[in-house]
């Protein structure tokens, strides 16, 4: 039987955990972080739950502006078959441009702007 566990990503082991990291992406599309207090600050992670809360709580026909880069990477609503799952796409997170694209697709507010922009700057690629 396959593995079934959602992969663990150690910051404290990181770089050497980016090859991980990557593989979590392309094939979860999703991982855990440990151990992350000494790279993301807790200011800045609970800044990112609100911003974060604040985007998945806009109406749905501001998310489906958010449109695919890659096919299927766009936002994703909630469905039947995954109803507590909903997803939007950021193609580059370290691109200035493209940070700035996501946030216009979604009339982000100012402080979600900068925000985005902030994270862009902690960005590890």
């Amino acid at each position: 039987m396959a593995n079934c566990t959602i992969p663990v990503i150690d910051l404290e082991d990181f770089p050497r955990q980016s090859k991980k990291l990557v593989q979590a992406c392309e094939e979860w599309g999703c991982f855990r972080i440990i151990n992350r207090q000494g790279i993301l600050p807790a200011p800045l992670a609970a800044e990112m739950k609100v911003v974060v809360r604040s985007i998945l709580d806009l109406p749905a026909e501001i998310k489906q502006r958010n449109g695919d880069m890659i096919p299927g990477s766009g936002y994703m609503a909630p469905s039947k078959v995954n109803p507590h799952y909903e997803a939007l796409g950021l193609y580059d997170m370290s691109s200035i441009v493209a940070v700035e694209a996501f946030c216009a697709q979604l009339d982000a507010s100012l402080l979600a702007k900068g925000f985005c922009l902030l994270l862009s700057s902690y960005s590890l690629f």
